[in-house]
């Protein structure tokens, strides 16, 4: 009998996507598809699934409670056949160009012949596939910051799937440090690191912020609101003088109270994207 699996979809957006992700994969959930307004999970099949369908429903209802301005909406399970699932993630990930000098693309597609600095990221393991409007643009703002001088050591803080600091070491960075919390992301980084045969250039670590002593002329933090602002003294501290620190995952409307939050920053450029808002600041001299 051929193998079979379990689809889970679930209309969400917004900054919720992220633990819902993260919460599938502690589950079990081997592929994950996000959309704009929604997401698809695919779990391997068994008969017996009275533990799984109610552990996700008062996930969800605990996340509504958490993000009231955040929509959550309906879910939807069902069973597919194994090549229908194979192909159902698979085909939603393609090489992209990411600004002017990077190349994104899964391990299964041999990326084109391109001068572009070429990032291998595996999908279906973690989160931070180049797809997202706040990733991009993270991506974005580094590019331009390496596109002069590059800066000797850069510090990206809640890395997920490790894509900003393996792009920050294409781009010329010669010392990164990335940190985690989440286990499951960090081994999804650890395999991405290796994918890129740059796991000797970044030190992927689940040290917390607070221990880091050094400083860095780069920052990025491309992560939520409720957990960057409980940071801001230790992101502010490891920030270099006169250097740049890049945040993102953050909504239009929270950005202004970001931007007062680092109120010894100058905010240097914004990038919207949709809903999206990433900062660039300068720490003074």
């Amino acid at each position: 009998m051929a193998a079979r699996w379990l689809e889970l979809f679930i209309q969400a957006e917004g900054p919720v996507q992220d633990p819902i992700s993260n919460f599938l994969v502690e589950h079990g959930s081997t592929g994950l598809v996000c959309g704009d307004r929604s997401l698809r999970a695919f779990f391997p099949y068994t008969p017996d699934d009275a533990v799984l369908k109610p552990a996700v429903r008062q996930y969800l209802r605990g996340l509504r409670d958490i993000f009231p301005d955040c929509f959550v909406g309906r879910t939807r399970w069902r069973v597919v056949a194994e090549k229908n699932w194979h192909d159902a993630w698979r085909d939603h990930f393609k090489p992209q160009k990411v600004g002017r000098r990077l190349l994104v693309t899964p391990p299964w597609i041999p990326p084109p012949e391109t001068p572009r600095g070429v990032v291998f990221i595996e999908p279906a393991m973690a989160f931070g596939t180049g797809t997202h409007e706040t990733t991009r643009c993270c991506l974005e703002f580094i590019e331009e910051l390496c596109a002069g001088t590059v800066p000797a050591r850069a510090l990206d803080v809640g890395t997920g799937s490790g894509i900003l600091a393996i792009g920050l070491a294409r781009l010329g960075v010669r010392e990164v440090l990335a940190l985690d919390n989440d286990p499951v992301a960090l081994k999804a980084a650890d395999a991405n690191l290796k994918l890129n045969g740059l796991d000797g250039v970044i030190t992927l670590t689940g040290m917390s912020l607070g221990r880091v002593r050094r400083r860095f002329p780069l920052v990025v933090a491309n992560i939520i609101l409720e957990t960057l602002l409980p940071m801001a003294p230790s992101l502010t501290r490891c920030v270099a003088a006169r250097g740049a620190l890049i945040l993102s995952g953050l909504l239009r409307a929270q950005a202004p109270a970001v931007v007062r939050r680092f109120e010894g920053f100058r905010l240097e450029r914004r990038k919207d994207r949709n809903e999206w808002s990433t900062l660039l600041l300068r720490k003074p001299p």
